[in-house]
């Protein structure tokens, strides 16, 4: 059954500003894990990138920072160089602090495609004439120097004013730093998952850390390498079928677990999505992903040809590294009764909580978006947002970047228009 008493409604609809492409193999919203949005209070914070198409290099662009006050966005800052590949995160802590965390590259003169990047963090006040780097951060068994592949994580405890960055070493595993008060980056280490893990969503609450993190190699099957590059050309072909969870008790004490398998599509070329992760007040961690049991069409016809091709919406929960409760939101099956080629593909999800603790899930399939309520868990069905304009793709303000939580619902994303970033404001009513 839904869930009585809301009733969305769209409040604002708009484009920020337009990009330019980077063509350097990160889009606007590529890091996905840890979002460019962030709520403080009444007002909302964008990091976009802005594209030097001049540069032929991968790190071609410079983080803008946008203000959305009452009516109307503004950009209130913006790197002094186009020296990052990625888009930057956004973070808030205590005393109006917004942090950004950036990547630049080491040597601005340098023409060549890639390089050694520098991660660190950057604060930025509420207006923006302020600008100034927090120390930078210890890192601990790196082998190699840090570049614009950094697929770089953050998670913030607003209470306790500490952030947890992460930062990938090539293809080991990820280092990270933890900052905790008087900006001082008190603890570091090093773990990696059974395989290279990429964008990760990163909660941190009382010194617990979780992150999840989704599978991020070139295909292993070498007859099913072979076929794609059959049909793509490329010699190369990153699946994301394997998504990993690992925890820590206490970061500044108790190194990562061991790494849980949440789910995986190896068997059958499939893809996932990790959407988000949210840390409640009973401290069970909310996991939400997209699943897509046979990734593309003609691997399906080729080597799966008795089998639909099904997609998903799914949600889990966890308590102490073990799963209590498990969910398929929403499903679309796509086989010889149903061949709809504009069949839902679900891009993009996201957790919202409201100030009543209450927790929903807003996801997009088949060019629309929808909200559902998940905990308390009441047997919801998904409510669909009129939108004018469908988002394919979008990010949300968290808990786990320190975002205000509010009743209403902050969307940043891509719009019918790829080049075109939206913002979108929803009330579920009362």
């Amino acid at each position: 059954m839904a869930a009585e008493g809301y009733d969305p409604t769209v409040e604002v609809e708009e484009v920020i500003t337009r990009v330019l492409p980077g063509d350097n193999g990160a889009g606007p919203l590529w890091c996905y894990g840890s979002p460019c949005i962030v709520r403080d209070g009444r007002h909302v914070y964008v990091s976009i990138s802005e594209t030097d198409p001049a540069l032929d290099r991968l790190c071609n662009t410079r983080w803008t920072v946008w203000k959305r006050d009452e009516n109307a966005w503004s950009m209130i800052c913006y790197g002094d160089h186009y020296d990052e590949r990625e888009p930057c995160p956004l973070a808030h802590l205590p005393g109006n602090r917004l942090l950004i965390s950036v990547n630049p590259l080491a040597d601005r003169t340098s023409m060549t495609r890639g390089g050694a990047c520098i991660p660190h963090i950057m604060a930025i006040s509420p207006t923006g004439d302020r600008i100034s780097p927090l120390p930078m951060p210890d890192w601990d068994q790196v082998s190699e120097a840090f570049t614009e592949h950094s697929y770089r994580g953050l998670g913030v405890d607003y209470d306790n004013k500490a952030l947890l960055l992460f930062n990938i070493d090539a293809h080991r595993g990820y280092a990270w730093s933890l900052l905790e008060e008087e900006d001082l980056w008190a603890h570091e280490g090093f773990f990696s998952f059974p395989i290279r893990a990429c964008y990760p969503q990163i909660g941190l609450k009382n010194g617990a850390a979780h992150v999840m993190a989704i599978g991020d190699i070139i295909e292993t099957n070498p007859a099913w390498r072979r076929f794609k590059k059959e049909k793509t050309g490329h010699d190369w072909d990153y699946d994301f079928r394997r998504l990993f969870y690992t925890w820590t008790p206490d970061i500044r004490k108790v190194p990562f677990l061991p790494s849980i398998e949440i789910a995986s599509f190896e068997e059958t070329a499939g893809y996932i999505k990790n959407g988000d992760l949210l840390i409640d007040d009973e401290d069970n961690v909310h996991l939400l992903f997209t699943t897509k049991n046979i990734w593309h069409d003609f691997m399906r016809d080729a080597f799966f040809s008795d089998r639909p091709i099904i997609s998903t919406v799914e949600y889990r929960v966890l308590k102490d590294g073990k799963q209590i409760r498990s969910h398929t939101l929403t499903s679309h099956v796509k086989d010889e009764n149903n061949t709809d080629e504009s069949s839902p593909f679900y891009t993009a999800v996201g957790f919202h909580a409201d100030t009543t603790n209450r927790v929903y899930v807003v996801f997009t399939g088949g060019g629309d978006v929808y909200v559902m309520q998940v905990s308390p868990w009441i047997g919801d069905t998904p409510s669909k947002i009129p939108l004018k304009n469908p988002i394919s793709n979008f990010m949300m303000p968290t808990p786990r970047n320190g975002s205000t939580m509010i009743d209403t619902i902050d969307m940043y994303g891509i719009g019918p228009k790829s080049e075109d970033m939206h913002y979108v404001r929803v009330r579920l009513g009362s």
